[in-house]
């Protein structure tokens, strides 16, 4: 069975300019996992193991509920660490825009029907994840971290589908469906 999430992926100018932040602020340099230029996207939902059947749902699902929801402008903008800066496991960039909230309600009202889709308890905290933290940070480190700045903006006009496989050089990632916006 496919591990499946869904989420934006984000154009490859954008990865590109992401790529060359990492580098100019020599994130490398640091004890991060870095993600791939090609796998940088913003998750919406992961949505485990599932079926073809299920995908299929899922697939029918989303062209019902998105059906009307119209391309909007994402902002990106600066840095975040979850959990948070004192016990730091993954460093993103923040994404502000109310419209992608909007979304991810209107998407996740739709999956309540489908039981194999488990409730989020978390609040959605959309990010597009840099790195994952190998070891624990220096305060240098930290409050290198913190000061990153990272600024730009681009129009989400499709939501994907993804197929994750597992790889021991990291995760490489396939689209399987794209839902176009309005």
């Amino acid at each position: 069975m496919p591990r499946v999430f869904l989420g934006i992926d984000l154009p490859d100018n954008l990865k590109a300019k992401i790529e060359d932040f990492k580098l100019s602020n020599k994130l490398n340099k640091l004890p991060l996992k870095l993600v791939e230029q090609e796998n940088a996207h913003i998750a919406i939902k992961f949505l485990d193991d599932l079926t073809d059947e299920q995908i299929a749902k899922v697939s029918q699902n989303l062209r019902q509920n998105i059906v009307d929801f119209k391309s909007f402008t994402v902002q990106i903008k600066d840095s975040l660490v979850f959990p948070n800066l004192e016990q730091p496991r993954v460093l993103a960039l923040k994404v502000i825009s109310s419209n992608l909230e909007g979304l991810v309600k209107k998407i996740s009202r739709g999956w309540i029907g489908l039981d194999f889709i488990p409730v989020e308890e978390r609040k959605y905290t959309p990010h597009i994840t840099l790195g994952r933290v190998k070891d624990d940070l220096t305060a240098r480190e930290k409050e290198k971290i913190f000061k990153l700045t990272f600024e730009e903006s681009f129009m989400a006009a499709a939501i994907q589908l993804f197929e994750s496989k597992l790889m021991p050089a990291g995760p490489s990632y396939k689209i399987l469906e794209e839902f176009k916006l309005k």
